[in-house]
């Protein structure tokens, strides 16, 4: 008497990855076995149609059976192990159903569309205090955004932050401790009007009379060297506790205007959120840059700039003609070469891509190893007048030294 198991034979894989079946073979009756076969086959659990069948060597024990590259069609198996044996003294022949069990071949990488929303981001960080303050600045900056995968521009005059904040790239501007004067700034309360957003850093003369313009008023502090943010419940903030600031700062004010930070000394407020138009303007009259020098550490005020910007940012991606999309990319069985081509609508321009991606017409390509964790492709683009239509994401997996289809992703 024969008796089998496939325990230990995984349950899932995917397409060309390596699979081990493990199977063990008892004889558990009183006649020993002269000689005998084993069967393996994996058959398609709808058709019964084989996809695989493979002799082996008749032995008891456990073994393992190694198939290099599983490459069935994506579907539900049925993995079979069967024997033959046979008893010479006896003229006794038997065959044996030992085991069964479910297999399910998966595509070897989940692409899946997303619907986060990508900040734009346009810094336009001044030339006001030490040269020291100016390179901790830029730090802050490319600490809050380098590491989210936003796509941001960095620049230092006004009139480069006009004519890039009206190519219609970017959703969310910064004033960074500037004390240069914005010619034509009409714009810029335009846009915030119909729905984007603006967060203006620092107490310098030039930076508090943007504020002002968009409502804002201002009053000296007490305070003389030092003081600290509160960051609370009420604030609305998603930080909490306590952060150092250090510098000239001011109290601002403006009638129904909300908190998002308080002085912990007297509970007044020292930065303001309010709606203008469709959009919202954030104040923080204090100085990062300063602040993060007399501490020493850059980590803190990166991550207070970065939840400023998310608080105002527009909560839809398309904005001012230009498109986003967002592909999270990973593989549930381990790691595997993947190439993501994107082809745009027909006319359209493509903008920026992340994480590597190459641009050519109106096609993105992206190449990379997927694995468990996933990975966020993120592109812009601006499509032609009227054309609608979805990008086409086309997967492909390295097998064999060789990329293959997988399909679209729908």
């Amino acid at each position: 008497m024969l008796q089998g198991s496939l325990e230990g034979t995984p349950s899932s894989t995917a397409l060309c990855m390596p699979f081990t079946l493990r199977y063990t073979v008892k004889n558990t009756g009183n006649l020993p076995i002269s000689s005998g076969e084993l069967k393996i086959e994996i058959k398609s659990s709808d058709s019964g149609r084989p996809f695989y069948a493979r002799q082996l060597p008749f032995v008891l024990g456990p073994a393992t059976l190694l198939i290099d590259r599983s490459e069935f069609p994506t579907g539900k198996y049925t993995v079979t192990l069967n024997a033959s044996a046979v008893n010479k003294g006896l003229r006794i022949a038997r065959e044996f159903a030992l085991s069964e069990q479910a297999l399910t071949i998966t595509a070897p990488i989940n692409v899946m569309r997303g619907d986060s929303v990508l900040p734009r981001v346009l810094l336009w960080i001044g030339k006001s205090g030490s040269t020291v303050q100016q390179a901790v600045a830029v730090k802050i900056a490319q600490q809050a955004f380098a590491d989210t995968g936003a796509y941001f521009t960095i620049v230092d005059n006004g009139e480069d932050f006009t004519n890039q904040a009206l190519s219609g790239l970017f959703t969310t501007y910064v004033i960074f401790e500037t004390d240069a004067r914005l010619e034509q700034n009409g714009w810029l309360r335009d846009r915030v009007d119909r729905g984007q957003g603006l967060v203006i850093i620092g107490s310098e003369d030039r930076t508090r009379a943007i504020a002002e313009d968009f409502g804002f008023f201002f009053s000296e502090t007490t305070a003389s060297s030092g003081a600290m943010l509160l960051f609370t419940e009420n604030t609305g903030s998603v930080l909490s506790g306590t952060m150092p600031i250090s510098g000239r700062m001011l109290v601002p004010r403006k009638s129904n205007a909300q908190p998002t930070a308080l002085f912990a000394g007297d509970g007044k407020p020292a930065a303001l959120i309010d709606a203008t138009g469709s959009g919202r303007v954030l104040v923080m009259p204090f100085s990062l840059s300063r602040s993060a020098v007399d501490t020493g550490s850059t980590s803190l005020y990166s991550l207070l700039l970065r939840t400023a910007v998310e608080s105002v940012a527009p909560k839809t991606g398309d904005q001012a003609g230009v498109s986003q999309q967002e592909l999270t990319v990973s593989a549930n069985n381990g790691p595997v070469r993947a190439r993501i081509v994107v082809t745009v609508p027909e006319g359209s321009r493509n903008v920026w891509a992340n994480a590597g991606g190459t641009v050519k017409n109106n096609v993105l390509s992206y190449e990379l190893n997927a694995d468990r964790k996933a990975q966020k492709l993120l592109f812009l683009y601006q499509a032609p007048a009227g054309g609608g239509k979805q990008p086409v994401v086309e997967v492909f997996y390295e097998c064999g030294g060789n990329f293959l289809l997988q399909g679209n992703v729908e």
